[in-house]
């Protein structure tokens, strides 16, 4: 037996050594020089020359057959080779592999990377206090002027003893109940303290209070403008005015303001004496605006609350009719200013591309726009519903998770 040099090259499939194999010899298949002259051709090369098979060494088979596993008891190379043997090899390399795998990910000091959750912009709704109190004070100089006007407009009221009321199907077909003004201020008084409520157990109750304030500073600048510019005949024939000074002095205005401003703009404190404000009606501008408050920022669930106050306000308007506090076109008016000012409002505070300035935004034209983006600016998104919310650190019970439904 003749043995194989060192340097002896397994990567080739030309047999190194001139000896010949002994077919006899136990060890024929064990030994590395051990030639097999049996050896059938795989299935992809060409078949040998000579009909007597092929002669290779051990080494040779290996670099053939790679993947061969080790015989069993009884088993023979070319048994080895079969397909059922082949296919039980590869599955238990498979899992082997996938084993090796896991030891080397464990113990081979391998980082594992854990991928974090995809960033989700959420809105955002900064209290911004300083904000709320600027839109306080706007509402503050609106509501003085809408005073202003009205002392000064009291002066310019056609004389009712000369000057009949203007034509108006409602109040020119219903008697006037003086009890009915009475009536509707009450209800302008409920449904104020109510909306304060819901603004106050608001979560985000300084934005709320932020947009009431501008909101009633818009409509109160454009019934400033509405009652100075056109002056109607009072529509009763009952309601008390102050008699005219014929004079518009700085003074008597300022007190005329006084008068006005600590009786909040109602009559039933015997403070409103002064005529003229009625294009449009502050008194249906209060109602709407109250019920649409109290719809929008308390949750869904309390629609039948929701209902109330729309009929609340329907009952208040009404009866701001019968008691000929108002022309039917005031009502009107005062309605659709209302209702346009605050959905227009909402609708560029809840849809973030509407607070850029783009030739497709028309609601981006509002002379007011500019003083909306300060207010709204960094308000990204409609603010949920989340009522009550007790805004005082006292007492403990009241502090609950405020819910959003």
């Amino acid at each position: 037996m003749v043995l194989e040099p060192k340097f002896a090259d397994y990567g080739t499939i030309n047999s190194t050594g001139d000896a010949q194999p002994q077919r006899n010899s136990p060890n024929a298949f064990l030994s590395p020089d051990s030639i097999i002259t049996t050896l059938p051709p795989l299935d992809d090369e060409e078949s040998p020359n000579t009909s007597k098979g092929t002669a290779m060494t051990q080494g040779d088979l290996y670099q053939r057959q790679p993947l061969l596993p080790a015989p069993a008891k009884g088993d023979r190379w070319g048994q080895g080779n079969r397909p059922e043997s082949r296919q039980q090899y590869y599955s238990a390399s498979a899992e082997d592999d996938d084993d090796d795998a896991l030891d080397n990910h464990e113990s081979n000091g391998v980082i594992k990377i854990s991928m974090p959750p995809p960033i989700r912009e959420e809105p955002r709704f900064p209290q911004e206090r300083w904000k709320t109190v600027i839109a306080a004070i706007v509402l503050f100089f609106s509501f003085l002027l809408t005073l202003t006007a009205l002392a000064i407009v009291h002066e310019k009221v056609p004389d009712r003893n000369v000057v009949d009321p203007l034509p108006d199907v409602f109040l020119s077909n219903v008697p006037e109940m003086i009890w009915g003004l009475s009536v509707s201020e009450y209800m302008i008084i409920i449904c104020v303290a109510s909306t304060l409520i819901v603004s106050v157990l608001h979560k985000h109750r300084f934005i709320v209070f932020r947009r009431l304030f501008l909101i009633l500073a818009l409509l109160y600048l454009y019934r400033a403008i509405t009652m100075f510019v056109t002056v109607l005949p009072v529509p009763s024939k009952t309601y008390y005015c102050s008699p005219k000074t014929n004079a518009t002095s700085i003074y008597e205005v300022t007190k005329r303001v006084i008068v006005l401003f600590s009786g909040m703009g109602l009559s039933i404190n015997g403070k409103h004496t002064y005529c003229g404000d009625y294009m449009y009606s502050g008194h249906t501008v209060i109602l709407v605006i109250s019920c649409l408050f109290i719809s929008e920022y308390t949750p869904k669930k309390l629609y039948l609350v929701h209902w109330l106050y729309y009929l609340m306000a329907l009952v208040g308007v009404i009866m701001l009719q019968l008691g000929h506090g108002h022309y039917t076109l005031d009502v009107i008016v005062a309605y659709y200013i209302t209702t346009r000012i605050f959905w227009t409002y909402h609708t560029l505070a809840n849809n973030s591309f509407l607070k850029q300035h783009s030739p497709n935004n028309y609601l981006g034209r509002e002379w007011w726009y500019c003083l909306f983006l300060y207010f709204e600016g960094n308000v990204t998104g409609p603010i949920p519903r989340q009522w009550p919310n007790w805004p005082l650190p006292w007492p403990k019970r009241c502090q609950s998770k405020s819910r959003e439904s």
